[in-house]
């Protein structure tokens, strides 16, 4: 039986309440923060990077006013009252080009920083793969003119999903939580989208290989495992499509403007960016 959307709210709060107790009993082991320095040199606040895996262990060191992306999916409507509770400003939408409210949370987030709060993203959000940093993190960073700030946090007494496709980490009672903060990456001129988001992936990955070697090992094989499986069925696929496309190319030949036809790949990124960008200035 499907629950109605309206006990969302209901369920959240439960589990917003459960979350506060549980937080009453870790213990949290912080290394490497230059947080309050930060913004102490710069002067300007910073966008927390973190692993979509991490996101309730995040919320144990969550600083006040932190805005923090929440997709309107009814398992977003779970989490507002969890972020509320704990400090948090829910920025509904998510990090992802061509998801729903995308472009819309951007440039809310970017706002929300540009007005002196700093902001959390799950980089590899809301989809994944695991580990892969979406243009999000990038775009908050150089359009606010902020450091990123990558953190990795790891319970050590949890609970993993091994079914989500993030292997998703549960914070038991009476956990340690491990937080290891990597050093702040700032945004240079010129610097592109791609190549500010990868220093970023790169960051969490080599921290997550010091501090939880076993599962950052398991979920770099399993996304090694899925990428072969994705190559592979696009391969089938473009065989069937080349072999269609022999089989049409005579009685098309004479009858199109190859200038004027769809051109494979289209940029939606950029058009996303684009859109960002005019909602942000």
């Amino acid at each position: 039986m499907k629950v109605p959307r309206l006990v969302n709210p209901v369920i959240g709060a439960g589990i917003a309440v459960t979350f506060k107790l549980f937080r009453l009993t870790f213990q949290i082991r912080v290394r490497n923060d230059q947080r309050e320095r930060l913004v102490q040199r710069t002067g300007k606040q910073y966008a927390l990077a973190i692993l979509h895996a991490h996101q309730l262990a995040a919320l144990s060191l969550s600083a006040p006013k932190v805005g923090a992306m929440v997709s309107r999916s009814r398992d977003g409507d779970l989490l507002m009252p969890l972020l509320r509770g704990n400090g948090c400003v829910p920025i509904r939408g998510s990090s992802g080009s061509g998801e729903k409210g995308g472009a819309t949370a951007l440039s809310k987030m970017i706002r929300h920083v540009k007005d002196g709060n700093p902001s959390v993203i799950a980089v590899d959000g809301p989809r994944g793969p695991r580990g892969v940093a979406q243009k999000g993190i990038a775009m908050v960073a150089i359009k606010a003119d902020v450091p990123i700030v990558p953190v990795v946090l790891i319970p050590r007494r949890r609970w993993i999903l091994p079914k989500a496709w993030d292997r998703m980490q549960i914070l038991l009672p009476f956990t340690l939580v491990d937080a290891l903060f990597g050093d702040p990456i700032f945004p240079t001129p010129g610097q592109t989208v791609d190549d500010l988001r990868q220093k970023v992936a790169e960051s969490l990955r080599a921290m997550e290989h010091r501090m939880d070697p076993k599962e950052a090992e398991l979920c770099d094989r399993l996304c090694r495992e899925k990428a072969g499986k994705r190559r592979a069925r696009s391969g089938q696929k473009s065989v069937s499509v080349n072999r269609r496309a022999d089989e049409t190319s005579g009685s098309l030949e004479g009858t199109s403007n190859p200038e004027s036809r769809t051109q494979p790949g289209c940029d939606s990124d950029n058009r996303f960016q684009a859109e960002v960008h005019r909602e942000a200035a």
